[in-house]
């Protein structure tokens, strides 16, 4: 990708899109059926990303994207994408979600990019998101996402579910 392009494109468009190859590596990296070529291509993306995005570089950020794009297409993603899609279904953009789910999710699993992450999120001051679905509704429809939750690095249940939604509902996100 050229990060020409980038330039004339939306400030929403590129922290969504920013914000979902962040989680795409981080959560990749990860993932049970990563290994150690995944692991060190997601690492890498990360830190190419974060970079990018703290120092306003839209090379670092199309080259960090690419890398994460290699590397998540490599394993999978799992809980933070698994839990953002009943967002996006009552019409949050994907990105926006992921701003929130895989915070949680990264603090779920004692993901290493936990603090890193949130670091990116605040600088990157997404509005807080809600979800008019019933919960334990949204959580058994989110327990059906077996691709992800099954890469998932720790075990869910349908209350852990619960209680991340209510995290981020209730705008707890952070803490």
């Amino acid at each position: 990708m050229d990060p020409f392009f980038l330039e004339n494109t939306s400030e929403n468009v590129i922290k969504n899109s920013v914000i979902d190859a962040l989680a795409q590596c981080s959560e990749a990296y990860d993932s049970k059926i990563g290994n150690m070529y995944t692991k060190f291509i997601c690492e890498k993306a990360f830190d190419i990303l974060e970079n990018g995005v703290m120092n306003n570089n839209y090379e670092l950020i199309s080259y960090g994207s690419l890398l994460s794009g290699i590397g998540f297409g490599n394993c999978s993603t799992t809980l933070g994408h698994a839990l953002s899609y009943v967002f996006s279904n009552e019409g949050i953009s994907h990105g926006h979600a992921l701003a929130f789910t895989t915070t949680v999710a990264h603090q779920f699993n004692n993901s290493i990019f936990y603090d890193r992450f949130v670091r990116i999120i605040k600088k990157l001051n997404f509005k807080k998101i809600t979800l008019s679905q019933d919960l334990t509704q949204a959580s058994e429809l989110i327990m059906t996402d077996r691709k992800h939750l099954d890469n998932n690095p720790k075990d869910v249940t349908g209350k852990d579910i619960v209680n991340l939604l209510k995290k981020i509902i209730e705008n707890n996100t952070f803490d």
